[in-house]
């Protein structure tokens, strides 16, 4: 129906490959269908014709109202008023949408600019998350967060030969760009150093770890610090560890000299008690309010404070210290390597070595320095001691070996500790020479302690005699448990092991090569100590009575029994029982004791000391010697005295005298009084009597012989009376009969022969039958008493 409708090319566009015969065929089925149309639009008309005509009529009304009114030139045709209505609408929708549009503009603009800054949207917001991160002391987070801010930030920006491409208007826009990012950048900046001081402060305080440190100095590296973090924690650690070192030496140097002085009273009681309780476990709590252990005990926490303070504090510095020469915590950048710098990694090792060196000077300074006064002392109160009728001493060498072997043992472990963190630049080697000097100090100071006690140690006899062998004192046993306990622990000072060389050695339960320096002074130590103590026996022999009278209480010596000892009643305040003790005890002594001794030394200290035991034997014996005779001579005296008067100013005409009756009285009574002996040794060293009496049979029969050389001539009585003497004494001593006494007999009754002056008529034969009967008489009558 369109008026501009073709049918050729509708044709054309539709039915090119129509066939012809179907073409004619849509033709008639085309008019068919059109002359269907037309005969239903007729009858559409004619059925509504009346509708139309009046619809016609009202149109034709209605145009000719409107054109009357409204549809004129004047109204413009009916759209004046529309048209000043849409005016006034269009002026009033104009101030309305202008903003709106405007706005919308701005927001083209803005959603433009956002969109080219949508990849940098972390980097705007980098301020706020930095110090969101620093706050809640994520700094881990904030410096990935930073690093992350240094690439977007190089992103932003064209390299030099890409902005050389851009046009003019680009490079505007870029450098508009570079403000913008600029500020951003100052802000984060700002902030980071900030984080960076902090930081810094961190590794300034040495109560954080080491792990802590490790950690921050990581994180600086991450932000890019201008200075080494590494030697800056390094220096603060060191100046920090010499100042604790130096405050906490000074805090037990002070604890220590205020226990160095104490009161020597009762020190013979609390001696014997200290050496009674040498090997129990609770001794330190036992003698704990002493003022000498007081001080030990100062002394050794002082020692171990100090070690476990380096042991504290310096591994972890040294384990930073060589991360820092190694290079393992600097972080990889283009600047300069601070490892390879020669100066900082030596003057990292002077500061390991620096430390090292102040341990052991305070060491030495302890351990050496702080003794040398007292030693000084003890030789000016040893000088005083010798001019005293009774020495006592302000120190025990038996409490100073006790502590120094601790001591030791301590300074040894610490340097093993030490040696096993492999310390480089000779810093080890310090305390090599230290410990060496210790060593020496130590075994110096305690032999010579030990060398005083021994001079003394007869002071602290009480006479309280041992219940396994009452024959002896205690004081016997009380010195080898002191002679041994200082060997031992003199030997432990010299041969504790210690590493000598730097690189690290495991040397558990190993000991170290003793230097003949040591041995030797041990050695002349144990030997002038034995001398001093059997020195100190014979002046205890020989001491005033009264003054070996102790005033202590047996339950004060050394014995950890608790059983009460029974004391047999002997008065030592008399010269007779303590020369027989004080003999007992050198022959046990040197029995047992010193060949006790000299196998402990020889097991020790690995030398052989047979010419010196040999050497110590015949001291002994000389000494016991001494004593023997001393108290022979003495009970010699007696019976000499009772003989002579007998023999020679008894009335006795050994010539003219009658034929004898019995046995004179003078013979009863010097056989009594070798009696009276027998039963004072029997009672105190009952080993003794055989050689007691013995020696005074010998000394007996001599001075028999000696007063009838003097007598002159013997009648037939006379020698008769003068042999019945004889044999009767030599039958009642027969048990202690010796080679030496026989001699004397022998010589007795040669001279007896020979000053014999016979008679004629006498018949010798007859008067020894009679004399025969007299002995036999005179040892039944006497078999009681004798």
């Amino acid at each position: 129906t369109q008026k501009s409708f073709n049918s050729q090319r509708y044709l054309y566009a539709v039915h090119a490959d129509t066939s012809y015969d179907d073409l004619v065929k849509g033709v008639d089925n085309l008019k068919h269908s059109i002359d269907q149309r037309s005969s239903a639009l007729k009858v559409l008309v004619q059925n509504n014709f009346d509708r139309f005509v009046s619809a016609k009529n009202v149109i034709d009304s209605v145009y000719d109202d409107m054109k009357e009114k409204t549809l004129n030139e004047a109204q413009d045709y009916g759209t004046h008023r529309l048209n000043t209505i849409l005016r006034e609408s269009y002026g009033k929708a104009h101030e309305v949408i202008n903003p709106v549009l405007e706005r919308r503009e701005k927001i083209e603009k803005l959603r433009s600019t956002v969109g080219l800054l949508e990849p940098y949207r972390l980097f705007f917001n980098l301020p706020n998350t930095l110090q969101e991160s620093i706050k809640q002391g994520k700094y881990q987070l904030a410096a990935r967060d930073y690093n992350k801010g240094k690439v977007l930030l190089a992103q932003a920006f064209p390299t030099s030969s890409d902005a050389a491409s851009t046009n003019s208007s680009q490079s505007t826009l870029i450098e508009t760009k570079r403000r913008v990012f600029d500020r951003v950048w100052s802000e984060v900046e700002r902030i980071v150093a900030r984080l960076r001081t902090d930081l810094e402060s961190q590794l300034e305080e040495p109560w954080r770890g080491m792990e802590e440190h490790e950690r921050n100095i990581k994180l600086l590296f991450e932000l890019d610090t201008t200075t080494d973090p590494v030697w800056h924690c390094l220096s603060s650690q060191y100046r920090w560890i010499k100042k604790i070192m130096v405050e906490s030496y000074d805090e037990q140097a002070l604890i220590v000299e205020g226990c160095q002085n104490m009161n020597p009273a009762e020190r013979l009681a609390l001696f014997k008690q200290i050496l009674g309780a040498l090997k129990s476990s609770e001794f330190e709590n036992m003698f704990a309010k002493e003022p000498e252990v007081k001080f030990w005990i100062a002394l050794t926490t002082g020692v171990k404070t100090l070690s476990e303070l380096l042991l504290r504090l310096l591994p972890d510095f040294w384990k930073l210290a060589v991360a820092f020469m190694d290079g393992k915590i600097q972080k990889a950048s283009k600047r300069r390597n601070t490892v390879s710098d020669p100066q900082r990694v030596s003057n990292c090792l002077a500061m390991v070595k620096d430390i090292i060196d102040l341990y052991s000077s305070q060491m030495s300074y302890l351990l050496i320095e702080s003794l040398v006064p007292d030693r000084n002392k003890d030789e000016q109160e040893g000088q005083e001691e010798e001019e005293q009728e009774e020495p006592n001493r302000a120190k025990s060498s038996v409490v100073e070996a006790f502590f120094l072997g601790r001591i030791i043992t301590e300074v040894s472990n610490s340097m093993n500790d030490v040696n096993a963190l492999g310390l480089r630049g000779g810093a080890f080697m310090i305390m090599v020479d230290m410990i060496e000097r210790v060593r020496w100090n130590f075994v110096d100071y305690l032999c010579a302690s030990w060398a005083k006690d021994a001079k003394i140690f007869f002071r602290y006899e009480d006479w309280t005699l041992q219940s396994e062998n009452s024959q002896i004192t205690l004081l016997v046993s009380l010195f080898y448990q002191f002679h041994e306990h200082c060997l031992r622990s003199a030997y432990k000072y010299a041969s504790i092991w210690t590493a000598s060389t730097e690189e690290p050695v495991a040397g558990d339960d190993v000991l170290a090569v003793v230097n003949e320096d040591f041995t030797e002074r041990i050695r002349k130590t144990f030997l002038d100590a034995l001398y001093s103590f059997l020195d100190g026996l014979v002046h205890l022999a020989f001491s005033d009575g009264e003054r070996t009278r102790t005033d202590e209480n047996p339950t004060s010596s050394t014995s950890t029994s608790m059983e009460p000892r029974k004391q047999r009643n002997i008065d030592f305040a008399q010269l007779d029982p303590r020369i027989l003790v004080t003999i007992s005890n050198l022959n046990e002594v040197g029995s047992k004791t010193i060949p006790k001794l000299l196998a402990d030394f020889e097991r020790t200290c690995r030398l052989s000391m047979a010419e010196d035991g040999k050497a110590l034997v015949e001291v002994v014996g000389q000494l016991d010697n001494i004593l023997f005779e001393d108290y022979i001579k003495r009970k010699t005296v007696v019976a000499s005295r009772v003989i002579t008067d007998g023999i020679l100013y008894g009335g006795i005409d050994w010539y003219s005298m009658a034929k004898p009756t019995g046995v004179h009285a003078f013979t009863f009574e010097a056989l009594l009084s070798l009696v009276v002996v027998h039963a004072q040794i029997s009672e105190i060293a009952p080993p003794l009597v055989h050689r007691a009496l013995s020696a005074l049979l010998v000394n007996m029969s001599q001075d028999c012989l000696r007063c009838f050389q003097q007598a002159g001539r013997f009648g037939m009585g006379g020698m008769l009376q003068a042999t019945l003497e004889m044999e009767f004494m030599n039958h009642v001593l027969k048990q202690y009969k010796t080679p030496p006494s026989d001699e004397v007999f022998a010589m007795i009754f040669d001279v007896i022969e020979r000053a014999y002056d016979p008679v004629g008529g006498e018949n010798l034969q007859e008067e020894m039958v009679g004399f025969k009967k007299l002995l036999l008489n005179a040892q039944k009558s006497t078999q009681v008493q004798f």
